[in-house]
């Protein structure tokens, strides 16, 4: 199971079962969770888990997918049929290519980067580590606009940006974000915002979690897609790059389950 469990699938549970799901422990429902301790559920955290290598094989498997995702759905929604202002993600000979502004030199991020820079896009990204966003340029195998987080710089960007993915959570329960309301009444109107980490707090302030039924709304004239789920929207590939993710831990249980005592 990809989404963390709801109040109602919580109560399908018979109990004394194992599930592999997200579970985003900090934002889900505290009923949700107190209803599945009483029923003696062990759930295993998919964002949690670690492979030998220290990495998150199922947060990166989904990461992938939701980057690349995000610059598709950017692109759908800049076009005059979707309501946007009517320009093509990209460029081509003689018209100034399409900004994009990436927050967060992750997994994401990095494959947003590489569909944008793949369609002709000027890309900048911003994030909170220069050792990240070192790592992010050698990964691309180019040179492109690189910042740490200033207020000012983030705030002129995105007065051309044509589009913003949000890709860095904050990781803290509080309401403080790296894209503020202000600055987003400063953006072009039509111009499209996606925040990926929407579902564990965000990093734009004018984001809300939506299903992925109904995930457009206008803000300031800016059109938002908050459906933190981009991967529901391509099920076949994600189920494949699950089952990558989760054989090997589901074999080493198997295994260790067939050990004698």
């Amino acid at each position: 199971k990809i989404a963390p469990f709801t109040r109602d699938e919580a109560s399908m549970l018979r109990g004394g079962q194992i599930v592999i799901s997200f579970m985003n422990a900090a934002t889900t429902n505290e009923e949700t969770v107190a209803l599945m301790m009483r029923k003696r559920v062990t759930a295993l955290a998919s964002e949690k888990i670690k492979d030998s290598d220290g990495m998150l094989p199922v947060v990166e498997s989904m990461s992938e997918i939701s980057g690349i995702t995000s610059v598709l759905l950017a692109s759908e929604y800049l076009s005059s049929t979707s309501g946007g202002k009517g320009v093509m993600l990209g460029g081509v000979t003689g018209v100034t290519p399409t900004e994009v502004i990436i927050i967060g030199a992750n997994t994401a991020g990095e494959y947003a980067a590489r569909a944008a820079l793949g369609l002709g896009a000027i890309v900048r990204v911003f994030d909170t580590s220069v050792h990240r966003l070192r790592n992010f340029q050698n990964l691309l195998g180019q040179r492109l606009y690189t910042s740490t987080f200033h207020p000012q710089v983030l705030q002129k960007a995105l007065k051309s940006a044509d589009v913003l993915i949000g890709a860095l959570s904050t990781d803290i329960l509080m309401p403080w974000f790296y894209v503020t309301e202000e600055m987003v009444q400063g953006m072009k109107r039509g111009s499209v915002i996606i925040d990926l980490s929407v579902d564990t707090g965000g990093c734009v302030e004018t984001a809300e979690t939506r299903a992925i039924k109904d995930p457009i709304y206008e803000k300031h004239g800016v059109i938002h897609y908050s459906a933190w789920n981009l991967h529901s929207r391509v099920p076949k590939k994600a189920t494949i790059e699950l089952n990558n993710a989760l054989r090997p831990l589901m074999q080493e249980i198997a295994d260790a389950g067939c050990k004698n005592p």
